[in-house]
C-alpha cells in the first residue's frame, strides 16, 4: 500500500509555509538504525563519533524530503568538493575520449559537432540537472526514489541494466549493461601501457610476425619520404591492433581462442575497481580526485602535440566542418543524440545515486551545471585532439582523411599510439596517454557500480549494507566472468554489439523517456523546482521546465521512434553486417531494460490494492503518495 509506506506527518506541499509547521524537529545520538524499505521517520539525527559514522549531520534545522530525512547512515561527500570531482570523474570518461571521437570521425565530423551541441542544450543539460537534483532531494537510489510516483518503478530497474552492460528497474539494467565491457577497455589501454618501455614501439615497425607486409606501412616513412600509398594500405599501428592486440577474426561467428593476456589484464581492471569501492566512494576521496584531475593533463599534452604535427589543420577543419548533406542523415542525429546521453551519463541512476550522498542544502543545481560544461567542453577537445592527429595520418599516407581508419571502437587506439611515437620522450608519454585512458574506464565503473549498488542497497538494506563487501566480490567475479567473450579473438565486435544495443540505442533513449516523463509529469516539474529552491535557495531557470515536461522527453521520443523507422544493421570494422542471431541477441540486450518499464507497471495496476477501480490505482502510481486522494 504506497500511503503506508509513508508516514502521515511526511506532507508534500510543494515547499510551502504549511509543510514547514508540520515538521517537528528531534535530535537522536544514536544514527545506526537500519531504514526498512519505505520508511520515513521526521527525526533530525544528531552523529555520534561511531566509526560508521562518515560526518556530521548538518544544520539542526534542515528540511525533510518525500521519502525521509539525510540519509547520514547511507554514507554522505566529506569534503566540500567531493560530489563536484566525484561527477567529473563519471560524467568526463571514455564517452568523451574513446566513444564521442569514433562516432564523429564515423558520421562526418562537423555535421555530428552541430547535432551533438543541439542535443546538449535541449537533452542534456536539463535531465542532468533533475537527476542530480532529485536523487539530493530524496536521498534515494535509482530504484528506491520511484515510491515517490509507484508505476515507474521499472525505470529504475532499467538504469541497472543499462550500467549492467554500461541505474529505477530500467536504470540498474542499464547500468548492468555498461558495467560489463568498460573493463575490457581498460585492459586494452593497460597492454599498451606495459607494451610502452621499449625503444622502439612495436606498432611504429611492420617487420614484425602479426604484420602484412605487403600491405603495412610505417608513418616514419612517408615524414622522411614523403612517399604516396595505395587507398589498401594500413599504418603499422592498425595491424598492431587488430593482429597483435585484438588478434581479431573476421567476423563475430569466429570466436578463435581466449587472448589470455587481456583476461589476465581484465581481472586486474576488476581488482582495482573492487578495492575502490572497498570503503565505498564517499571514502575514496583520493581515487576521485587523480581521475578526475590527471586526465586533463595528458589530453592537454595531445591536444598541443597533435596541433603541431604536419597536417593536422587538415584534419581539424574535417572536424569542425559541418556536411550538409550528412546533417540529412538519420544515423547522424541518431548517433548524436544517444552519444550525448552516454558521455552525460544519464539514463544510468549513477548520477542519482551520486546526488544521494549529497547533504541535503548542498548546491547541486551549481555543481550539476558546471560538470554539464566541463563534459562538453572535454569532449570537444578530445576532438581536436583526435582529428588533428588523423590529418596528419592522412598526410603521411596520401589517403582521404574519412579513409584513413576504419571507424570503430578502436579509433582511439590507434590514433593515441600514433602521436605517442612521435613525441620527444616517446615512452613516458606512450604509458601516461594509456594510463590516461585506463583511469577513464576506471574511474567511470567506480562510479556506476557505486550506483548500481547504491539503488540495490535502498531497495534490500537490511541484507546489503550488512554484507556489501562480499556482494561487492560476487558481483565483480560475475562482470569478470560474463566479460569473457570480450577478450576472445571475436572480442572487439561483441564490445561492438553491447555498446550499441545494451548500453545505448533503442534501450538508453526508451529508459531515458520514461525516467524524464516520470518526473517531469508523475512527480512534476513544478515538484522539483520547488525541490531546488528548498535545497539551494535558488529556482532554476524558467526554461528548464518547459525543457523537462516538453523538449526533454519527446526529443528523445523521436530519436527513439527514428531508430526503429530507419533501423539500420550493425556493421563491423570491415564493414560486413553481422549474422542475423548477433542483431537477435543484441534486440535481447535491449529488451531486458526496456521490457521492464511497461511489464513492472502493469504489475503495480494489476497487483495492488484489489478493493479500488483501477482510475484510482493509476493515478497512485503516478503521483506522490501524500497526495492522492483515497
Amino acid at each position: 500500500m504506497a500511503e503506508e509506506q509513508f508516514p502521515d506527518a511526511i506532507q508534500f506541499h510543494e515547499g510551502s509555509k504549511e509543510l514547514k509547521q508540520q515538521m517537528k524537529l528531534q535530535s537522536s545520538e544514536d544514527t545506526n538504525l537500519e531504514m526498512e524499505k519505505g520508511a520515513a521517520e521526521i527525526d533530525t539525527q544528531k552523529e555520534d563519533s561511531d566509526e560508521d559514522t562518515l560526518i556530521d549531520s548538518t544544520t539542526s534545522d534542515h528540511k525533510v524530503s518525500i521519502l525521509g530525512e539525510e540519509s547520514v547512515h547511507r554514507g554522505q561527500w566529506t569534503g566540500q568538493f567531493d560530489f563536484l570531482m566525484s561527477m567529473v570523474a563519471y560524467a568526463v570518461g571514455l564517452g568523451n575520449v574513446w566513444r564521442f571521437p569514433y562516432l564523429c570521425y564515423k558520421n562526418g565530423g562537423g555535421s555530428f559537432l552541430v547535432v551533438y551541441a543541439i542535443f546538449f542544450a535541449i537533452g542534456a543539460v536539463p535531465i542532468f540537472i533533475m537527476e542530480v537534483a532529485v536523487g539530493q532531494y530524496l536521498q534515494r537510489g535509482a530504484i528506491d526514489m520511484w515510491k515517490m510516483c509507484p508505476m515507474f518503478k521499472g525505470v529504475g530497474i532499467g538504469n541497472v541494466v543499462l550500467s549492467f552492460m554500461r541505474v529505477g528497474i530500467g536504470n540498474v539494467i542499464l547500468s548492468f549493461m555498461c558495467i560489463s565491457y568498460f573493463c575490457i577497455i581498460s585492459s586494452w589501454s593497460i597492454f599498451y601501457m606495459i607494451n610502452s618501455f621499449s625503444s622502439t614501439f612495436p606498432w611504429e615497425t611492420c617487420d614484425n610476425d602479426w604484420n602484412n607486409k605487403t600491405s603495412c606501412v610505417e608513418t616514419s616513412f612517408f615524414v622522411n619520404k614523403t612517399s604516396n600509398s595505395s587507398n589498401s594500405s594500413q599504418t603499422a599501428v592498425e595491424q598492431y591492433w587488430e593482429n597483435r592486440v585484438l588478434y581479431q577474426t573476421s567476423s563475430i561467428s569466429d570466436f578463435g581462442d581466449i587472448q589470455w593476456e587481456l583476461l589476465g589484464l581484465t581481472f586486474i581492471s576488476w581488482a582495482i575497481v573492487y578495492f575502490a569501492l572497498w570503503k565505498g566512494i564517499t571514502q575514496a576521496r583520493k581515487f576521485v580526485y587523480f581521475c578526475a584531475i590527471f586526465p586533463y593533463i595528458l589530453i592537454a599534452v595531445l591536444l598541443v602535440r597533435g596541433l603541431t604535427l604536419p597536417g593536422a589543420m587538415t584534419g581539424v577543419s574535417f572536424y569542425l566542418t559541418p556536411n550538409i548533406t550528412k546533417l540529412t542523415e538519420i544515423t547522424v542525429w541518431k548517433d548524436a543524440g544517444t552519444q550525448v546521453f552516454y558521455s552525460y551519463g544519464v539514463g544510468f541512476g549513477t548520477l542519482i545515486a551520486l546526488g544521494s550522498h549529497n547533504k541535503f542544502y548542498h548546491n547541486c543545481y551549481r555543481d550539476a551545471i558546471l560538470v554539464c560544461f566541463i563534459n562538453g567542453g572535454t569532449s570537444i577537445l578530445a576532438g581536436f585532439a583526435i582529428f588533428s592527429i588523423l590529418g596528419f595520418m592522412s598526410e603521411m599516407t596520401a589517403t582521404p582523411i574519412q579513409d584513413i581508419v576504419k571507424p570503430g571502437v578502436g579509433l582511439a587506439f590507434v590514433v593515441y599510439p600514433e602521436v605517442a611515437s612521435k613525441l620527444p620522450g616517446k615512452q613516458i608519454w606512450s604509458f601516461l596517454f594509456f594510463l590516461m585512458i585506463s583511469i577513464l574506464g576506471l574511474d567511470s565503473q567506480v562510479c556506476m557500480l557505486e550506483g548500481l549498488f547504491t539503488a540495490l542497497e535502498d531497495s534490500f538494506p537490511l541484507i546489503l549494507r550488512k554484507y556489501k563487501k562480499r556482494f561487492l566480490l560476487i558481483t565483480c567475479v560475475f562482470f569478470f566472468i560474463i566479460g569473457i567473450p570480450m577478450v576472445t579473438h571475436a572480442g572487439a565486435y561483441w564490445v561492438t554489439l553491447v555498446d550499441s544495443y545494451g548500453a545505448s540505442g533503442l534501450a538508453l533513449l526508451f529508459v531515458v523517456f520514461f525516467e524524464v516523463f516520470g518526473l517531469a509529469w508523475g512527480f512534476g516539474a513544478k515538484r522539483i523546482n520547488d525541490a531546488i529552491f528548498e535545497m539551494v535557495g535558488v529556482y532554476p531557470l524558467p526554461c528548464f521546465t518547459f525543457l523537462w515536461k516538453f523538449t526533454a522527453p519527446f526529443s528523445t521520443l523521436i530519436l527513439f521512434l527514428l531508430y526503429i523507422i530507419m533501423f539500420e544493421p550493425l556493421t563491423g570494422p570491415n564493414k560486413k553486417e553481422y549474422p542475423f542471431w548477433a542483431e537477435a541477441f543484441g534486440f535481447f540486450l535491449s529488451a531486458c531494460s526496456m521490457i521492464v518499464i511497461p511489464g513492472y507497471a502493469l504489475y503495480y495496476l494489476f497487483n495492488t490494492n484489489d478493493n479500488i477501480g483501477p482510475i484510482t490505482r493509476f493515478r497512485r502510481g503516478m503521483h506522490p503518495p501524500s497526495e492522492l486522494e483515497i
